[in-house]
C-alpha cells in the first residue's frame, strides 16, 4: 500500500505478503476498508514512538528534538531513493475525498500528530527556547502540512531540496528565539 497505494493494492495481494488465508483475514477485519482503517492507526502508534524517542530526550532543546525528529525522516526518504513519502498524507490524498471513514479517521490522526508537536513548541515556549507569541497548536500544523508539501516536492524532484528549505525556513526562522516582536 505505500509503494502502490490503497486502491491499487488488492486483498489477494495482502493476503499472499502477509501469508495469510481469507478466512484469517476476515477473523480480524471486517473487510479491506476496515484493515486500511487499522493499518492508518497502527501507522500511527508506530509515528508516536517514534516521535517519543526524540521528544523525551532531555540532552537537547526542544527546538532540536523536533529538528531531529524531521530530519530522521529526511533520511529515510533519502534512503527510500524518495519514494513512498509519509503513509498518514498518501492515504490522505488518496481516500479523503472518496472515504468519509477514512477522512475522519486520517483528521483524528493529523491532530494527534500536531498534538506531539504542539506539545513540543509550548515547552520549548516555556522554557523561552523561542517567542511565545504564536499558538503552539496552529505553529504545529502549519509545521506539520509544510513538511507534507515539502516530501510530495521531495517526490517530485528526486532531491532534498525542497526539505533543506524545510529545516533553513522552520528552524532558522520560525522557530528560534528572537527579541523582535513579530
Amino acid at each position: 500500500m505505500h509503494e502502490k497505494g490503497f486502491n491499487n493494492t488488492g486483498l489477494q495481494e495482502i493476503l499472499r505478503e502477509a501469508g495469510i488465508a481469507k478466512g484469517s483475514f476476515y477473523f480480524y477485519f471486517k473487510n479491506k476498508e476496515d484493515f486500511g482503517l487499522q493499518v492508518v492507526d497502527a501507522f500511527f502508534t508506530h509515528f508516536a514512538d517514534f516521535a517519543h524517542q526524540y521528544f523525551n530526550d532531555d540532552s537537547l532543546s526542544h527546538v532540536m528534538r523536533i529538528k531531529n525528529f524531521f530530519n530522521e525522516f529526511l533520511d529515510f526518504f533519502v534512503n527510500g531513493d524518495y519514494k513512498g513519502g509519509c503513509p498518514i498524507g498518501n492515504f490522505t490524498l488518496e481516500m479523503a475525498d472518496v472515504n468519509d471513514k477514512f477522512r475522519e479517521q486520517l483528521l483524528l490522526i493529523v491532530d494527534k500528530s500536531t498534538s506531539l508537536v504542539a506539545d513540543q513548541i509550548l515547552l520549548a515556549q516555556n522554557k523561552g527556547e523561542i517567542s511565545n507569541l504564536d499558538n503552539p497548536h496552529s505553529l504545529a500544523e502549519f509545521i506539520f502540512f509544510t513538511w507534507e508539501g515539502m516530501i510530495m516536492q521531495m517526490k517530485l524532484s528526486r532531491n532534498t531540496i525542497a526539505l533543506e528549505q524545510f529545516n533553513y525556513h522552520i528552524f532558522q526562522n520560525l522557530l528560534y528565539k528572537t527579541e523582535k516582536t513579530r
